[in-house]
C-alpha cells in the first residue's frame, strides 16, 4: 500500500456572516427576484383577464411570466446569479419596450388604451428589476475587482 507524505494544506473556512445579516449584494438580488416575481404575477393576471385570446400577445404574456420566474429562481443560487440577472434585465427591458410600443403604433396588433393599476405595477416591477439587477451586476463586478487587488 502506497502512501504519500506530501503535506496537506488545511482548507480555509468559508467566511462567516453574523446571523441574520444580509450582504448588500444579496439584498439587491433578492429585491430583483421579488420584482421579477411581481412582473410574472401581473402578466399571468393580465393574461387571464384580458389578453388570453389575443394572438401573439397572449402567449407572449405567458412566456414572460415563465421566463421571469425562471430568472427569479436563478437569482437564489450564487452560481447562476450573473446569468439570471442578465436574463432578468433582458426580460424586463423587452416587456417595457412592448408596453411603450403598445401605447404608440401598437405591438403585434395590440394597442393599449387608458391606464390600469396592473400597468402601474408592471411598469414599477419591470423598471425596478432592470435597475436593481443592473446595480447587482455592477456591485458584483466591483467586489470581484476588489478581491483580485
Amino acid at each position: 500500500m502506497a502512501t504519500t507524505s506530501a503535506p496537506r494544506l488545511p482548507l480555509a473556512p468559508a467566511p462567516r456572516r453574523a446571523a441574520g445579516l444580509v450582504r448588500p449584494l444579496d439584498l439587491l438580488y433578492l429585491v430583483g427576484a421579488v420584482m421579477l416575481a411581481a412582473e410574472a404575477a401581473v402578466h399571468i393576471q393580465q393574461y387571464s383577464a384580458i389578453v388570453h385570446s389575443v394572438r401573439w400577445i397572449g402567449p407572449l404574456f405567458l412566456a414572460n411570466a415563465a421566463a421571469s420566474l425562471v430568472a427569479a429562481a436563478g437569482l437564489v443560487h450564487e452560481g447562476t446569479r450573473s446569468l439570471a440577472a442578465l436574463a432578468g434585465i433582458a426580460i424586463s427591458a423587452s416587456a417595457l419596450g412592448g408596453l411603450v410600443l403598445s401605447y404608440g403604433p401598437g405591438f403585434l396588433g395590440w394597442t393599449e388604451g387608458g391606464w390600469r393599476t396592473a400597468l402601474t405595477i408592471a411598469l414599477v416591477s419591470e423598471l425596478g428589476a432592470v435597475l436593481v439587477l443592473a446595480a447587482g451586476l455592477a456591485a458584483g463586478q466591483v467586489a470581484v475587482a476588489r478581491q483580485a487587488a
